[in-house]
């Protein structure tokens, strides 16, 4: 029960249209009231890599599906990634929002490959290189 309901983001992800898009909304938050340091942020990301990978292989087994669409996890520790560089005003998190949505969507090389690892790290760590090439576009845009 708690695997499921952190993998699928409080159950976010049972939405019938735009899991994905919605997980990342649940982030939205959640950056900008966690996010202050880039130490404690690195710290709320292994936490919640962990918690991700945990979560989202049980949902893998569970399903027998590779990347369960229900799971938005991934979306929620992928847009905290896009913060480790840049604090997260208002302007920072639309902006975050909308390119890490196009990069998990897209999933440019070689982030792709990532989705082929076993388990729940092949579920979430696309969206952690996506995130982390989006805080690059970000301290380059923004910071």
């Amino acid at each position: 029960m708690w695997r499921e309901l952190i993998a699928t983001g409080l159950y976010v992800g049972r939405f019938r249209y735009a899991p994905g898009t919605l997980g990342t909304l649940l982030g939205v938050p959640l950056v900008y009231l966690l996010v202050h340091e880039w130490w404690l942020t690195l710290l709320f990301v292994l936490i919640l890599y962990w918690l991700a990978v945990w979560s989202a292989g049980y949902m893998v087994e569970l399903t027998g599906e590779k990347d369960p669409e229900e799971v938005v996890v991934d979306e929620v520790v992928g847009y905290f990634v896009s913060y480790i560089f840049l604090e997260p005003t208002l302007k920072a998190l639309v902006v975050g929002f909308v390119t890490f949505r196009l990069l998990d969507i897209v999933k440019p090389y070689p982030i792709g490959l990532l989705q082929r690892l076993p388990g729940g790290h092949g579920v979430v760590a696309d969206d952690v290189a996506a995130g982390l090439v989006n805080a690059l576009v970000l301290y380059f845009l923004l910071g």
